[in-house]
């Protein structure tokens, strides 16, 4: 199934997935990252059970997370990854290899928005979770383009239950990573980092880092004590199937 694949993703991009769960407040996307990160771990796992299928797993960076909640953790991707762990290589809209009503937990994160049919994913993966799973979902709200030309969506919260209640997932908890505090540094710092600029060797640097570890610090500060939730850059939501 491997060697039949191709598709459209920048191989570029493949090596810049992310390989660990971790970021720290000299990473420019520490504001996004952070909450989704905490998300994830102290969260989300208390929600898997049985059979979890990562869906986009990339290089599987939350494994950690879940393992001690599932009894089997299933990467699905349409890319081998350069670790080779992915379990399932498939086609773009290609239908999942598992039967219907069959797995337990599906994790999606940071992925819808990489989908040009969103429905047809959506679909998928409630016809193959069992009455009464569990879909683990986050993606963006607002974020810069990125893994291009292969991003489509952002979404609000009501576009996502839109989408969502017509494939019978219900939202059961949603939360956000933050508000527009953090939304506003990130972008600052999104532009810092490939907006047009002078490179002057080790001084560029130095103002760079300067740049980061301040906005991280005074956005996260800001955001905490003045959140604004209508605005943020990712979602993370737990969803459940019907049971009738």
């Amino acid at each position: 199934m491997q060697d039949n694949i191709k598709n459209n993703t920048n191989q570029s991009d493949i090596h810049l997935r992310r390989e660990k769960p971790e970021t720290n407040i000299l990473c420019r996307d520490y504001l996004v990252m952070k909450p989704l990160i905490a998300w994830l771990h102290e969260i989300a796992p208390q929600y898997a059970s049985g059979i979890l299928v990562d869906y986009g797993c990339g290089n599987k960076p939350y494994f950690s997370f879940f393992k001690n909640n599932v009894t089997d953790y299933v990467g699905v991707d349409v890319n081998q990854n350069e670790f080779n762990t992915v379990n399932y290589v498939i086609n773009t809209n290609a239908p999942l290899p598992f039967e219907a009503d069959s797995i337990d937990t599906v994790l999606s994160t940071q992925v819808l928005e990489h989908t040009a049919e969103p429905e047809k994913y959506i679909k998928e993966i409630s016809r193959v979770l069992k009455p009464g799973g569990i879909l683990i979902l986050t993606c963006p709200g607002s974020y810069m383009l990125h893994e291009e030309p292969n991003d489509y969506f952002r979404y609000t919260k009501y576009g996502v239950k839109h989408l969502t209640d017509m494939y019978n997932l219900r939202i059961i908890r949603l939360d956000t990573a933050g508000g527009a505090w953090r939304l506003m540094g990130q972008i600052f710092l999104n532009h810092k980092a490939f907006g047009k600029k002078i490179n002057i060797p080790i001084i560029s640097t130095l103002f760079y880092y300067f740049w980061v570890i301040g906005v991280n610090t005074i956005f996260s500060f800001l955001d905490n004590l003045n959140k604004n939730e209508k605005n943020t850059a990712n979602y993370m939501i737990i969803l459940q199937k019907d049971s009738n």
